[in-house]
């Protein structure tokens, strides 16, 4: 993830990663509809396993075509890390300015790694926020999660690549001080 001479990176999504999370979304779907509709063979299940079933089908398929949507409708880059600030189009169409974050911090959940960018409040609410980041901040929130997240999930960069250069522009703007933990 090489920064040009303007001191810009650009992450692109993958397609291999976007191929595998859809895979991985049809065979949660097809399973969860396997116990929905007691599809499993000589396997009694309660209404409330089967109830879980069709959460799931809806849930899965839901993350299904969110994925498709996604890989459909991103041209170019889907992060894009300059001097001034960051912009990832999962989160807002703005860029958010590096002097705004408070802190970079890491949440893990169930193995899923965010990068956590706490914003001030004053720019935070001038966002255009997608809807995804909008539904998705109260329940982070509440699972302690408090700031934008942002994912490499789907990404050409790992988790660790993406972390470390938003805190070192972060510690840039902020003149050398530490960007969070």
């Amino acid at each position: 993830m090489p920064a040009d001479a303007s001191g810009v990176i650009e992450i692109e999504s993958s397609l291999g990663k976007m191929l595998g999370l859809s895979a991985l979304a049809v065979l949660m779907t097809a399973m969860s509809a396997a116990v929905a509709f007691s599809l499993l063979p000589g396997t009694p299940l309660s209404g409330y396993q089967q109830a879980m079933g069709y959460g799931g089908t809806v849930f899965f398929g839901l993350c299904f075509i969110v994925i498709v949507w996604r890989h459909v409708t991103t041209r170019g880059p889907v992060v894009t890390i300059t001097p001034d600030g960051i912009r990832d189009v999962r989160i807002a169409a703005e860029l958010i300015p590096w002097r705004a974050v408070r802190a970079v911090t890491t949440w893990e959940y169930r193995r899923q790694k965010c990068v956590v960018l706490s914003i001030d409040p004053t720019v935070e609410s001038k966002l255009t926020l997608t809807a995804v980041a909008r539904w998705s901040r109260g329940p982070n929130r509440a699972l302690g999660a408090d700031g934008l997240c942002m994912t490499a999930q789907g990404l050409k960069t790992d988790f660790d690549t993406l972390l470390s250069a938003c805190q070192n522009r972060v510690r840039t703007a902020q003149g050398g001080t530490r960007a969070g933990a």
